[in-house]
């Protein structure tokens, strides 16, 4: 979901937000890949929305067999072995193996669904260096966030749905947190 559909729904939830207040983990993504390779190119798996976003901030998206800077791999609901199998010929060509989370699952209304972290270990299960992982739980992007908004951690609050990945990580850096 981008950063406007997530502010969108929190206001139709009541939410007094603004775009501004908003730090998702693909926005961290696109700062830290700008950070090592500048204008970055990228082999990603996951929804379209993560390939606007990185190219909205100037990344190139690519999903064939290409040399690129990284493989991203976000929530998609569509990722299959072959998708896969390109990311470890890319990782073993030496492509930055990146994730946005390792969440198991992700809930979607009223449905639990797989989420991007099956994918994660799939590519970790065939290849011979660490995944980064960039989002939530890491201790990074919780700072990156903070430094983004300038906020202290007792300022913020954590908006999440995931207990283990979104509570326990926000609250690891001292934020409050709302489930």
């Amino acid at each position: 979901m981008s950063v406007t559909n997530i502010a969108q729904h929190l206001t139709a939830l009541g939410y007094d937000i603004s775009r501004q207040e908003i730090i998702a983990v693909p926005e961290i993504a696109v700062e830290y890949l700008s950070h090592r390779y500048g204008a970055a190119r990228c082999f990603v798996i996951g929804d379209h929305s993560l390939d606007t976003c990185f190219t909205q901030y100037g990344h190139q998206v690519t999903h064939e067999e290409a040399p690129v800077d990284a493989v991203v791999i976000g929530l998609s609901r569509w990722a299959n072995f072959g998708e896969i199998d390109i990311a470890r010929r890319l990782v073993e060509a030496g492509a930055e193996p990146v994730a946005l989370n390792r969440d198991p699952t992700c809930p979607d209304g009223a449905v639990l669904r797989i989420g991007a972290g099956p994918v994660v270990a799939a590519l970790e299960s065939v290849i011979s260096r660490p995944v980064t992982l960039v989002g939530k739980p890491s201790a990074e992007f919780f700072d990156a966030a903070l430094r983004r908004t300038g906020f202290r951690p007792e300022e913020t609050i954590m908006l999440g749905d995931s207990i283990k990945v979104d509570i326990i990580g926000a609250a690891g850096a001292g934020l409050r947190t709302i489930l």
